[in-house]
């Protein structure tokens, strides 16, 4: 049972999801600006209830104020905003081609970091297009922009962070915060291709192969979960805090974001726990003490 837990845990955050209506969109059309735009044309899946809420979302941000202290406000206040909202696995596994799903009406921990980082960015360059929220997705969520099958997704969490880092869209800060080193050896998705839908294409495990061996040689240090509370209050809120394991093959078991509370650091998640977007009930530190297979944390921080 309890192997079927963290199998379900692991596949909740590697999988994704599933919308109605779709349009096709041209990437780079007349954007105002260079940063950050992916280099393919390539097919949209939202429904209008999604591009709903994406109006909600940008109202609630700006409701009060149109200037923000700092970028991790923007982060956080966007964050805030998707409190009680689903937890869904697999949302982004829809069929047919891999194309750019936007499903805000649930999500897993990954897609809940990725939307608010998507729409945190927009904000930043004083825009409010549906379309450019889309590119900005699209750049977070694939290597380079380019949506070239289900292999193109940034399905390990280590490569997601490492490869918006190179975009010059975070900073890995855990990097500052520790000196002990994290190994990033991964082969989870192809040594088990029974649980991805997808796999079944043996091209597509072909390929998962070869990004894992690029991931697996990346350098980054963690922080050991032991460690957390010496370091949180350099740990500002909005980071993205993505939880270390030692469950065999993977990385990053679970994502979330930095929030501090009665002067302690908590997680801000879509939370399996409870099946919606929360605030852990207890601080970090203590939130991952009994969680056997979670070894620490890695810090990135939107540039």
């Amino acid at each position: 049972m309890r192997l079927q837990i963290i199998t379900a845990i692991i596949i909740g955050f590697l999988f994704a999801c599933h919308a109605r209506e779709t349009s096709d969109f041209s990437s780079g059309k007349d954007s105002q600006d260079g940063f950050c735009l992916p280099a393919n044309i390539y097919h949209i899946e939202a429904t209008s209830e999604d591009q709903e809420i994406f109006k909600k979302t940008l109202e609630h941000i700006y409701a009060g104020t149109n200037d923000f202290t700092g970028f991790s406000d923007v982060i956080t206040k966007t964050a805030m905003f998707f409190l009680k909202s689903p937890y869904v696995a697999h949302t982004l596994e829809t069929p047919g081609e891999e194309q750019l799903v936007v499903n805000l009406r649930e999500m897993d921990c990954t897609t809940f970091v990725e939307y608010v980082v998507a729409v945190s960015l927009l904000i930043k360059e004083n825009r409010t297009d549906f379309e450019r929220f889309t590119e900005l997705l699209a750049c977070i969520r694939y290597r380079d922009g380019v949506i070239d099958g289900y292999p193109s997704r940034l399905h390990y969490f280590t490569e997601w962070m490492q490869s918006n880092a190179d975009k010059g869209i975070l900073e890995i800060v855990s990097n500052e915060f520790s000196d002990v080193l994290y190994n990033t050896n991964v082969s989870f998705m192809s040594s088990n291709p029974g649980l991805y839908r997808q796999l079944d294409n043996p091209e597509f495990v072909s390929r998962i192969k070869e990004t894992e061996k690029v991931v697996s040689g990346f350098e980054m240090n963690f922080i050991p979960k032991d460690r957390i509370m010496e370091i949180e209050d350099h740990i500002n809120d909005g980071d993205i805090i993505a939880f270390t394991t030692d469950i065999s093959g993977l990385d990053v078991s679970h994502t979330g974001f930095a929030f501090h509370q009665h002067g302690r650091l908590h997680l801000l998640h879509a939370s399996t726990r409870t099946n919606k977007v929360e605030i852990s009930p207890v601080p970090l530190s203590d939130y991952l003490a009994p969680m056997r297979r979670v070894t620490g944390i890695l810090v990135g921080r939107i540039k």
